[in-house]
């Protein structure tokens, strides 16, 4: 415990925090901190003020310590803007670098869902996460994912797939949009029809092959916006309707394969309804 405190105390006081109290209720390792802060900055016009209007304790997440869950009660202290001219009233001190605005967990945790979200998404990230003690619900490891996107520089994409996704199976669906050369999603947004597609496709002039179904939609927006690039049916798709015909196919034809079937001739051996050999048994055949 007092090594917890100690490497908490080091963390705490790059934000201004020190550890005054840590107890360890239910399971559940509670760390209180107060405020060393004086002054502290606008967030509006950065001048600063020394006047305090009030204080709150913000209660964050962090991840596990020796499978017991981590708590940090963080003492909040709100000054008064002295710049008249400033529509900021009243602020509260920053704590950037430990936790987001209005976040109810660390920034080390929310790094955490982040990695899981990114390699298993939403419903699996949130199950595996639950198994380590990080409670989560799919949605708000998405919503992790979509804060932390916009820190990442991506490459222009070059080469991408398009497909539609159910939103409600039958009723709404949305499209997604994966780089195919860094097989990663690059967009994802509701509707499938051409004028929505082919908005998104104008916004990115860098493409230069694009693989889809065999949608019309798809194919209009693709010819309307980039007429240059080049249209190709992915595996998948094509398996996929490959695998469609031919069960239209054998169900079709049902009828006649099991007719033909029962007129088959092994080695001289017609097979009976059955399938086994009528008057005789074939090599390897259980009778």
């Amino acid at each position: 415990m007092v090594m917890l405190v100690d490497a908490m105390d080091r963390v705490l006081a790059q934000v201004g925090k020190r550890v005054v109290r840590c107890a360890d209720r239910g399971g559940t390792i509670t760390v209180e901190a107060c405020s060393t802060v004086r002054a502290a900055p606008c967030p509006n016009c950065r001048s600063w003020s020394c006047q305090l209007h009030g204080r709150y304790v913000r209660h964050l997440a962090e991840r596990l310590v020796l499978d017991r869950r981590v708590v940090l009660a963080v003492e909040m202290r709100r000054f008064r803007c002295l710049n008249a001219t400033c529509p900021r009233r009243t602020f509260a001190e920053d704590v950037y670098a430990l936790a987001g605005r209005h976040q109810r967990r660390t920034r080390s945790q929310a790094k955490a869902l982040q990695a899981l979200g990114h390699a298993l998404g939403g419903e699996a990230a949130a199950r595996l996460a639950a198994s380590l003690g990080l409670h989560s619900s799919a949605d708000t490891v998405l919503r992790e994912l979509c804060r932390a996107a916009p820190g990442r520089k991506r490459p222009a994409p070059r080469v991408v797939g398009i497909d539609d996704w159910a939103i409600k199976r039958g009723h709404h669906y949305g499209t997604i949009v994966v780089d195919l050369e860094r097989r990663e999603p690059i967009a994802v947004f509701a509707g499938r029809e051409a004028a929505i597609v082919t908005a998104w496709l104008r916004e990115h002039p860098s493409i230069r092959i694009v693989a889809r179904d065999r949608a019309g939609a798809y194919s209009e927006a693709v010819h309307t916006a980039l007429p240059a690039a080049k249209q190709v049916s992915d595996r998948w798709h094509l398996l996929c309707n490959l695998r469609d015909n031919v069960e239209r196919m054998l169900h079709r034809l049902g009828p006649q394969l099991r007719q033909a079937a029962h007129q088959v001739v092994v080695e001289g051996v017609t097979l009976g309804r059955q399938g086994a050999p009528r008057g005789a048994c074939l090599r390897g055949w259980n009778a």
